[in-house]
């Protein structure tokens, strides 16, 4: 995912903390947040996820 991208996935997050039933689920959720404002602040970046 570019910049853009990670950019309009930041602007689900509210609603997906609000889904979390535990905290390794917002822990998780605050790590991607993490990533994902790092990629939408560097203009060229990806984003890559391993797996399915």
């Amino acid at each position: 995912m570019n910049e853009q991208e990670a950019e309009a996935a930041l602007q689900e997050i509210h609603g997906l903390r609000r889904r979390c039933s535990d905290e390794r689920q917002l822990a998780a959720l605050d790590d991607l947040t993490a990533m994902l404002e790092q990629c939408a602040a560097t203009p060229g970046s990806y984003l890559w996820f391993a797996g399915d």
